[in-house]
């Protein structure tokens, strides 16, 4: 892990901006990076308007960017930006998908737990909403972060099924859902799936409706509390209904 004490004279790192957190008059920016895991940067609105490539500054872009050292915090010197996800800019749907993902990030990890395989799966997740469809995407996603934090075996042992019937079994008892063969026989594509793959993961839609639904059901009992974001989706979602 990166000595934050190696900050004070500035440090340039790759990132993905998971969130950003609107005040009166700052934002409070989350950003993924490879050796420093989960950081945060407060940046005055003022700052903004003159901060030089600010408008990368939006969910699941990509850019390189100078901090220094900042209490808990880090300060942003410098942003070189690669990507935007544009996918993001006005379509609702896409918007509260992305915000199931940030959140599922940042309450799976903790600021500076560093796992670059965490990173690189972000980084994938960032590149593929770009052009791929955001809800499946995050629905990957989320039961591969799920995996990664420790909450439920790795793809290789769902490949090999070493030990899964105590997972499946343990899963019941604490969601009172109970999964179909489907998704179970779809779990192990799900979990190694390797994003750049030119081949997207073709399943039924009734098996995706059904990862989603037990993705957030057993995310929340796992994380020990409801996730805003999936009720904001719930809330469009009814509102489509209507």
């Amino acid at each position: 892990m990166m000595n934050m004490n190696n900050l004070n004279g500035g440090f340039n790192t790759p990132a993905i901006v998971v969130s950003r957190k609107k005040y009166k008059l700052y934002s409070v920016f989350t950003f993924i990076t490879p050796s420093l895991g989960i950081i945060r940067a407060s940046l005055p609105h003022k700052r903004l308007q003159s901060l030089r490539n600010a408008s990368y500054l939006r969910p699941f872009s990509a850019m390189y960017i100078t901090i220094v050292q900042d209490g808990e915090f880090v300060k942003v010197t410098q942003i070189d930006g690669s990507y935007v996800v544009e996918s993001l800019d006005t379509n609702l749907n896409n918007i509260a998908y992305a915000a199931v993902a940030s959140e599922l990030i940042q309450e799976l990890f903790a600021l500076y737990d560093v796992d670059r395989k965490v990173f690189d799966v972000v980084v994938n997740y960032s590149k593929s909403i770009r052009k791929r469809n955001v809800r499946l995407g995050t629905i990957i996603l989320g039961w591969q972060m799920l995996s990664l934090a420790g909450t439920m075996p790795q793809g290789e042992a769902f490949v090999s099924r070493d030990g899964i019937d105590v997972f499946w079994d343990e899963l019941r008892m604490g969601t009172h859902m109970n999964p179909s063969i489907a998704l179970r026989k779809a779990m192990p594509s799900i979990l190694t799936y390797q994003w750049g793959d030119t081949q997207p993961i073709e399943l039924p839609g009734t098996v995706w409706i059904e990862l989603e639904r037990l993705l957030f059901t057993y995310g929340e009992q796992e994380i020990g509390k409801p996730l805003n974001s999936v009720k904001f989706l719930m809330s469009i979602d009814r509102k489509s209904v209507v």
